[in-house]
């Protein structure tokens, strides 16, 4: 009997719910944790009450009548957990948070004890692959092209670093992706270019915290690279076709960018394959860029990024992808 692969994300996750069918397809099945409702859907219990033995698993999940233990499955997909929520009837903010602290740290816990298991991706490794700055260094030691890149919260520093780029900079963030005002106006961070008149406007706020600045690259194309196990997708983003788009493309809704499969060269590709060799990914994405000149530019990886919506725009058999590789491994 095929054990079901343990699907740990949230409630809308679209990605979850076309690669379970494709699953179903396989003769494969899940289990689905949904972390944001886990205080009110499931029932668990984590515990070793005899201490020559494993430490004893039971997870009952309401929704779906299903329940985990130790030894119904082997492979976790780590895909995107959302925070739990706290139960409705918790209205004091203080202990809204001590609830969602303690089932973060649970959490950890169990992705750790639990590590012998066969993830997509192991959790601490995607910890370590999201860093942005080391994962520059790792695609420069591999013969990758990075953009000039400078973090500082020294103003002067940073002047310098723009006359070095010839005033043609983009400005970016670590993390932070955006913010709501009064719960109903939100803004968000997005990727910039600016000049040295935009430049001199804020350069005081330089000081506040890290200021991410990069060398801008022209760009001909953005490519997105989805690596699912040894396959490699590459979507082509037409953002310079829309002045919206031509600094980040996230800036509006990617489905009315045009998309079209790309084929990769393949030393780039092998290069990519490369980088999650290194950090033990089976499944990342990637941001380049390809110049006007044809140089490869890479950006950055997200090594648990979304891509569902590449395959409905590019037709690319993605989600099949993943159910296979969750099968084999």
């Amino acid at each position: 009997m095929i054990k079901p692969i343990l699907v740990i994300t949230d409630k809308c996750d679209v990605h979850a719910d076309f690669v379970t069918i494709e699953l179903r397809k396989l003769g494969g099945d899940i289990v689905r944790m949904n972390t944001q409702d886990m205080g009110c859907n499931s029932d668990f219990t984590l515990g070793k009450l005899d201490l020559a033995e494993p430490w004893h698993l039971k997870f009952h999940f309401k929704d779906s009548d299903k329940t985990v233990t130790s030894d119904s499955f082997d492979t976790i997909w780590y895909r995107k957990p959302e925070q739990v929520e706290p139960d409705s009837n918790i209205t004091e903010e203080h202990a809204q948070v001590f609830v969602k602290e303690e089932y973060s740290y649970f959490l950890r816990s169990f992705y750790n004890l639990y590590s012998h298991k066969t993830w997509v991706n192991p959790f601490w490794n995607l910890r370590h692959s999201s860093q942005k700055l080391p994962n520059l260094e790792l695609a420069l030691k591999l013969g990758l092209k990075v953009p000039k890149t400078l973090i500082t919260n020294n103003p002067e520093v940073a002047r310098e670093f723009g006359e070095n780029c010839q005033w043609d900079l983009l400005v970016k963030t670590f993390h932070f992706s955006g913010f709501v005002v009064n719960q109903t106006e939100a803004w968000h961070c997005f990727a910039k270019r600016i000049d040295k008149e935009q430049f001199l406007q804020f350069a005081k706020t330089i000081s506040f915290a890290p200021t991410f600045l990069q060398q801008y690259i022209d760009k001909s194309i953005e490519l997105r690279v989805t690596i699912i196990g040894e396959e490699v997708f590459t979507a082509a983003i037409h953002s310079q076709e829309i002045e919206k788009t031509k600094s980040d493309w996230r800036a509006i809704d990617s489905y009315q960018i045009k998309h079209t499969v790309y084929d990769l060269p393949v030393e780039i590709a092998q290069k990519l394959l490369a980088f999650n060799r290194h950090y033990s990914l089976v499944f990342s994405t990637f941001d380049m860029i390809l110049t006007p000149e044809g140089e490869y530019y890479f950006l950055e990886c997200n090594p648990n990024g979304q891509w569902y919506w590449i395959e409905e725009l590019t037709q690319m058999p993605m989600a099949k992808t993943m159910a296979k590789l969750l099968m084999s491994i």
